[in-house]
């Protein structure tokens, strides 16, 4: 009996294995009955797309304006000086050398201009026999119309100078005068570079004098 019981269970176990008689495995479901997808989880903080920085264009640079170089100082230490050389031996021909120098400025980019005043400025009106004065003296005025340009130079070099020869004769004038020009009475100067001009500086004030009565010059 034994061995038929075994044989039996034997026989009912193939039975329900081909009938499908395995346990069927319970499924989750929802309320409704569909089946519930499992949540995913992430590593690191979730970022919301309102919190992540803005793109910002560069900052653009101003340009630098251009410099530009202040108008020159009035120039200081200015003199004057005439030499006149013989070049015969009756000096009836000589060559006359006029030169001005200054101490400052003596800087690049600034250019030295000394004029001739070809008018006795400070001259009075009326003056009395034997009187005397300069024909320029600061503060005074000086119209393009009363200046002769004489000489133009870097400022770097210190001096200017120009020479010319002529006939020697008689000549009351202070100092003398370039032929084929108008004679000068005064001489000035003054610094210029690209932004403008300084005031003038007297290098040679020149003077005047009234004859007393009866006087010749020559």
């Amino acid at each position: 009996m034994n061995a038929k019981r075994r044989a039996a269970s034997l026989l009912l176990g193939v039975l329900l294995a081909a009938c499908g008689g395995t346990p069927a495995i319970p499924t989750p479901t929802g309320s409704s009955g569909v089946l519930s997808p499992t949540p995913i989880t992430t590593s690191g903080p979730t970022i919301a797309p309102s919190a992540l920085p803005a793109a910002t264009s560069p900052t653009p640079r101003p340009t630098p304006k251009p410099t530009t170089a202040p108008v020159p100082p009035k120039p200081t230490g200015a003199t004057f000086h005439e030499e006149v050389k013989c070049l015969d031996a009756e000096c009836s021909e000589a060559e006359t050398t006029q030169t001005v120098t200054w101490r400052t400025p003596r800087t690049k980019g600034i250019t030295i201009r000394v004029y001739g005043v070809t008018e006795c400025l400070a001259r009075p009106a009326h003056p009395k026999p034997g009187a005397s004065g300069p024909c320029l003296v600061t503060h005074t005025l000086l119209p393009a119309s009363v200046r002769r340009l004489l000489a133009k130079t870097p400022a770097l070099a210190g001096k200017s100078s120009w020479s010319w020869t002529t006939q020697i004769g008689c000549d009351i004038s202070p100092f003398s005068s370039r032929p084929g020009g108008p004679p000068y009475d005064a001489v000035v100067l003054a610094a210029y570079n690209a932004s403008g001009q300084s005031i003038f500086t007297i290098a040679e004030p020149g003077q005047w004098w009234e004859p007393l009565p009866g006087w010749m010059p020559c």
